[in-house]
């Protein structure tokens, strides 16, 4: 790794992109793929709760976090989309890191997202995602999520 950029071969890229695009075509469940994948984070690491005003009494609770995991899934795709570039999207994925910081995100809650992440995507996929994709997505989670912490570090010694 060097600058924020993984290095991925050409299969890893094709089989990341052949995941996505066939995660990304289940429409209809993405809601219901990214709540369960923010549950297991918030059973996981509870204090996130907290950071989308979660209250578990509100009938409307869940609408901070759809708002939330359409802006992930579509950050998702552009990373996905820039992976033959990755030096054009790793300087946007630090600024959401810096971001991030704001909002009281810490760089330890990115290690159980990519978890969740990887889990959402497994189910959704079922035994189509194999071994070498899931080895493949992960070396993206690997590249947006060290970017994300890299800005939130950048921006906690500010």
């Amino acid at each position: 790794m060097t600058d924020g950029l993984i290095l991925m071969t050409e299969d890893t890229r094709i089989r990341v992109k052949k995941v996505w695009k066939k995660f990304s075509n289940k429409q209809e469940d993405m809601y219901e793929l990214g709540i369960a994948m923010f549950e297991q984070l918030f059973k996981r690491k509870p204090e996130t709760k907290k950071l989308f005003s979660f209250d578990e009494n509100n009938p409307d609770r869940w609408r901070m976090v759809k708002s939330h995991i359409r802006l992930l899934f579509d950050m998702i795709g552009e990373a996905v989309g820039s992976l033959d570039d990755q030096a054009s999207m790793t300087p946007v994925l630090e600024n959401l890191g810096n971001r991030h910081f704001h909002y009281g995100v810490k760089q330890d809650f990115y290690l159980v997202f990519g978890e969740c992440l990887i889990h959402a995507v497994e189910e959704a996929l079922g035994d189509s995602f194999t071994d070498k994709d899931k080895d493949a997505f992960m070396t993206l989670y690997h590249w947006v999520g060290g970017c994300i912490v890299k800005g939130i570090a950048m921006e906690s010694y500010k």
